[in-house]
C-alpha cells in the first residue's frame, strides 16, 4: 500500500469502530472516541491531518458531526489532558467559521493562560480527567502535546500574543527540564518537589511528545523570537540521539534505552512525524531523513488488516520505576494513529 491507502485504512479503522462490540476493557478505553480527553484529542488531530492529506470528505463529515455533539463538554472539566480536543475544534473553526467552536476555544486558552495550575518551575502541572488523580508539582512531555500546539495554533490565528508566548514559555520549560544532558534525549517527567526525574525513564513516547510537538509549536510561532536558536539546537540533539537508538527493524523501544523493551508504534510514529515535517521546516537536518524511512517500513508491519495500529502501550504516567514500563499493557489506540 502506498501513504494514501494507508492513511485511509487507519482513518476507516476509526470512524468505523464499534466499541459496543469489543470487549476487552483496555481497548474499549483506547478507542472510545465518544470520551472527552487527551485519548480522543489525540485520535481526532490524526483524523484532520489524514482529512488534509486525503481531501476525504467522510473525515470532515464525522468531525464537524463529533464536535457539535461534545461541544459543551471543555466547561465541565478543564485539565490539561481535556484540552486535547480542543486542537482540533480550532482547525475546523477555521474551515467554517463557526462562532461557537471559536468561543469554546477562547474559554479554554484563557483559563490554560490565566489559572491552569503551574509548577515551581513555571511549567504547566500535568492535570488530568481520572478522579483521585494528582501530579502535584510534576512537568510532563505529555503536555507539549495536549495544551501547548493548540496555544501556538490560536494564538497565531488570532494574533494573540499572550497564547504565544505561554506556548514559548512552555516550549522552554519542557526542554529544559526532561533533557537528559548525558544522551539529549528526554525523560518522561520531572518533580519539582523533590528535584528529580522520578523513575528516570527515557520514555519512547515521551520522546515523540517532544520531537513531533516541538516541531508543530515552532511552526505556528513567529519566525523570529528569543531563544528559537536554543529550541532548534535541543530538538536536532535529541533526533541526533535518536538516530542512534532506533531499531533494526525501524521501531523505537518503548524505553528507548533498554534493548529488551517491547516496540513501541506509537512513540515510533510520532517520532518519524516530527522528524519528517522538521526537515520540511527547515528545523531539523535532512541527514536525518533515513530515520522516517526505517520508521514507516516498520510501522507498516503493525497494522493490521482491519487498520488497528497493534503495538501501542496504553495510558502511562510517570511509572514508579524503569521496569514498570516494559510491562504496560498494549492495545491498539486512537492516539496511535497520530
Amino acid at each position: 500500500m502506498n501513504n494514501i491507502e494507508i492513511i485511509k485504512k487507519l482513518s476507516d479503522a476509526v470512524v468505523n469502530f464499534d466499541i459496543n462490540q469489543e470487549e476487552h476493557p483496555g481497548k474499549r478505553w483506547t478507542m472510545n472516541i465518544d470520551a472527552w480527553d487527551w485519548i480522543p484529542g489525540v485520535g481526532l488531530y490524526g483524523l484532520y491531518k489524514a482529512f488534509l492529506k486525503t481531501g476525504d470528505q467522510k473525515l470532515y463529515d464525522f468531525l464537524i458531526d463529533w464536535t457539535d455533539k461534545h461541544i459543551a463538554k471543555p466547561s465541565e472539566l478543564k485539565t490539561v489532558n481535556s484540552t486535547a480536543p480542543l486542537l482540533t475544534i480550532f482547525e475546523l473553526y477555521k474551515h467554517n467559521k463557526n462562532e461557537k467552536y471559536l468561543k469554546v476555544c477562547k474559554d479554554i486558552a484563557n483559563w490554560v493562560i490565566s489559572s491552569a495550575p503551574k509548577t515551581a518551575e513555571s511549567g504547566f502541572e500535568h492535570t488530568v480527567t481520572e478522579k483521585g488523580a494528582n501530579f502535584s508539582q510534576q512537568i510532563w512531555a505529555d503536555t507539549l502535546f495536549m495544551v501547548c500546539i493548540f496555544l501556538a495554533n490560536i494564538g497565531k490565528e488570532l494574533e494573540n500574543e499572550a497564547y504565544q508566548n505561554e506556548a514559548i514559555n512552555q516550549l522552554f520549560v519542557h526542554h529544559k527540564v526532561l533533557k537528559d544532558i548525558n544522551t539529549g534525549l528526554f525523560y518522561h517527567g520531572w518533580n519539582c518537589n523533590d528535584k528529580n526525574w522520578m523513575s528516570g525513564a527515557l520514555w519512547g513516547r515521551a520522546n515523540a511528545w517532544i520531537t513531533l510537538s516541538t516541531v508543530e509549536i515552532l511552526s505556528a510561532l513567529p519566525e523570529s523570537f528569543e531563544g528559537k536558536d536554543f529550541i532548534i539546537k535541543s530538538l536536532n540533539e535529541q533526533v541526533c540521539a535518536l538516530s542512534k537508538y532506533q531499531r533494526e527493524n525501524g521501531m523505537f523501544g518503548t524505553l528507548l534505552d533498554a534493548a529488551e523493551s517491547y516496540d513501541e508504534a506509537s512513540a515510533t510514529a510520532g517520532i518519524a512525524y516530527g522528524i519528517k515535517k522538521g526537515i520540511e521546516k527547515g528545523y531539523v537536518s535532512s541527514e536525518y531523513f533515513e530515520i522516517y524511512n526505517k520508521a514507516i517500513t516498520g510501522i507498516t508491519e503493525y497494522i493490521d488488516k482491519n487498520g488497528e495500529v497493534m503495538g501501542v502501550s496504553s495510558g502511562t504516567p510517570v511509572m514508579p520505576t524503569k521496569e514498570d514500563y516494559k510491562s504496560i499493557d498494549v492495545y491498539p489506540a486512537l492516539y496511535g494513529l497520530y
